[in-house]
């Protein structure tokens, strides 16, 4: 059971993470804590959990000549909405592609969020995340859509 009734927003999330891998735990364990506070399902933290990795992946792995090699991941939630933002300290090369890079996970945060955001900029390049969350317990089959996004994606027919 959620220590915070749906409704009252917890304390904003507000991390600042070294750009490497081994701190990808730590921040899904972090969110987890602040999601349930808040009062999220199992299916919207999931979702939440699963999108904000696919975008602190990117902050590692696509900055070019970063100034810092820090990773910021901002979290607030509004009228029953989460909003994260994660921020690198490089520039992202515009030319690369999905197929390029041979990644799925601006998939993923499409498929899982309710509206993805990137803002780039000569000081670094934010993604912005947001999930309405429902106001009680559902079932909306968020997983098998995105199974069967991923499958056709990567050149799969889906059974």
């Amino acid at each position: 059971m959620a220590d915070n009734p749906r409704g009252e927003a917890p304390a904003s999330l507000d991390l600042r993470l070294q750009a490497q891998a081994a701190f990808a735990p730590f921040l899904r364990e972090r969110l987890h804590i602040w999601l349930e506070r808040a009062g999220a399902t199992t299916t919207e933290t999931f979702a939440v959990v699963l999108a904000t990795s696919e975008a602190f992946a990117n902050a590692i792995e696509h900055p070019q000549e970063p100034t810092s090699h820090l990773v910021d991941v901002i979290g607030a939630i509004t009228d029953h909405t989460v909003t994260i933002s994660v921020r690198d300290y490089g520039t992202w090369n515009s030319d690369q592609t999905r197929k390029e890079d041979g990644g799925l996970g601006f998939v993923i945060m499409e498929e899982l969020m309710n509206g993805v955001q990137v803002e780039r900029l000569a000081s670094g390049t934010t993604v912005t995340i947001r999930k309405k969350l429902a106001t009680e317990p559902y079932e909306d089959g968020t997983v098998v859509t995105l199974q069967r996004r991923l499958t056709r994606e990567a050149g799969r027919s889906v059974s």
